[in-house]
């Protein structure tokens, strides 16, 4: 009895894991960049130094004649203050594409001059939405359902030689020997994790699987909208008031909510919002302190506390991890990579188990495409956007947008050649061809972080752009050292 649920786990956990594997490595990979965020957008502009002079709150009224243009384009900028993560005011907006920020020196309150891109939020974007709004939230979500099976029934087949499995690495053995330690090895240690970010990824995005409208509703809106029979006028250009001094109102905020608490500043046409930060505690809380963009009088105290609310913002809190310091946030990027490795040789188990039987199946050839498309290609088209933000002419207009296009650029060409390689029957020079590629831009990334930031040095401290250039270096050699395993 106890070899037979074992059986159909097995069969479960295969057919499970590798379908919903695949998207799950990408977002796992999202996932771990996104943790980052706020420090890939550091690097993603070499012309804001590391260091930042001492904040001034005196600095943030130089920051107005921007916020009070992009109110008048239609726009709801927001101010970020200076924190430990990144020492500069930076007024950000979201065109409809990608959230685009401005740094501001936090003392002086000069604009600093860096280029457009992305930032890394587009990793946040892709990680939560695969830049497919509801449609993308709800993929995820049951993404997330497919993960809690794929691990419960792993548990199940591993459980009896859980411990002599994890104990025992074979490196140099036969090749399905050592890709199902590195799967042991990179999943076992790490399923709290795991399970951790399955469950409150999938508990964030409940209302995605459980919407208020039918899902034969969503599809119908989705395959032929409502157009609206008469043309909508323009909107035309609002009267913005100047508005007012915002250092007396951040220290009404403070009073209110704590010294250092204020996280960001919200300007919408009918107020002004004060918002605590997302590195208060575990809870997200988004509670607020609301002015009159008119004369700064006090409005309100936004404070969300039903124990509903609190649930919903602990989930939050412990997914995002925007609260933790910098070793926790480094634990999560780890264990986020590990989880990526684990769907990645998983799927390669797949395919060596069943090369033999059905090797010459389309379908088979079809599996090992999406994969060779999926892992490698993926990462190519990662690394490719840091390129590109490195190589596109700084002047270059709607240079974060094609920055994006690059990646997919990128990704769909590395997809379409694995593919070809597959069904060609030629998978092998497919993934030695990509993995070489990969190795090359990992590799030679810090080389061209130094010809293209200025300033930079050899002896330079430990800061994001060391980190972000180790980080794609250890992914070169990895590449590097498959290339030479196949």
């Amino acid at each position: 009895m106890q070899d037979n649920l074992r059986t159909r786990m097995g069969w479960l956990h295969a057919w499970v894991g590798f379908i919903a594997g695949l998207l799950l490595f990408c977002v796992f990979v999202t996932g771990s960049l996104s943790v980052f965020d706020t420090e890939l957008t550091r690097w993603l502009q070499p012309e804001v130094p590391p260091q930042a002079p001492t904040f001034s709150p005196q600095a943030l009224d130089r920051t107005l004649p921007t916020v009070r243009e992009l109110l008048q384009q239609g726009e709801k900028p927001f101010i970020t203050l200076p924190s430990s993560r990144d020492p500069f005011v930076r007024v950000q907006h979201h065109d409809g594409y990608e959230f685009l920020t401005v740094p501001y020196n936090p003392q002086t309150g000069e604009q600093l001059q860096a280029r457009d891109t992305a930032g890394g939020k587009f990793f946040y974007d892709l990680h939560y939405t695969l830049r497919n709004g509801l449609y993308g939230e709800t993929l995820i979500a049951a993404a997330g359902l497919a993960l809690l099976v794929t691990v419960g029934s792993g548990i199940i087949i591993h459980l009896r030689g859980l411990i002599s499995d994890l104990l025992l690495v074979r490196p140099f053995a036969a090749r399905l020997r050592a890709w199902l330690d590195v799967h042991v090895l990179a999943s076992v240690p790490f399923i709290p994790f795991v399970i951790m970010m399955a469950y409150t990824g999938t508990f964030i995005r409940t209302r995605t699987l459980f919407p208020p409208v039918s899902y034969i509703s969503s599809i119908q809106n989705f395959v032929s909208p409502h157009r609206a029979t008469e043309a909508e006028p323009p909107e035309t250009k609002r009267d913005i008031p100047v508005g007012p001094s915002l250092p007396p109102l951040l220290d009404v905020a403070e009073n209110t909510l704590g010294k250092g608490q204020i996280g960001f500043i919200l300007f919408l046409p009918n107020s002004v919002l004060f918002s605590r930060t997302d590195m208060s505690g575990p809870l997200l809380t988004r509670e607020h302190v609301d002015f009159s963009p008119v004369d700064g009088h006090f409005l309100r105290h936004v404070l969300l506390s039903t124990p509903v609310t609190q649930t919903q913002q602990l989930m939050e809190g412990i997914h995002y991890a925007r609260w933790t310091g910098t070793g926790l946030r480094w634990l999560y990027f780890l264990s986020g990579v590990m989880g990526a490795i684990m769907f990645a040789s998983g799927a390669i188990i797949f395919l060596m188990k069943r090369r033999k039987v059905s090797g010459k199946r389309i379908m088979f050839r079809v599996a090992e495409g999406l994969t060779i498309g999926c892992i490698p290609g993926f990462l190519l088209a990662t690394l490719a956007f840091f390129w590109a933000n490195r190589l596109l002419p700084t002047p270059l207009p709607a240079r974060h947008l094609v920055e994006v296009h690059c990646f997919f650029a990128v990704w769909g060409l590395s997809s379409t050649a694995g593919m070809l390689w597959s069904l060609l029957h030629r998978a092998l020079p497919g993934w030695k061809i990509q993995l070489s590629a990969l190795a090359f831009l990992g590799i030679l990334l810090t080389p061209l972080d130094f010809l293209t930031r200025p300033g930079a040095s050899m002896l330079h401290v430990p800061t994001v752009f060391a980190a972000t250039d180790i980080c794609a270096l250890l992914l070169g050699l990895a590449s590097l050292q498959m290339v030479r395993r196949l």
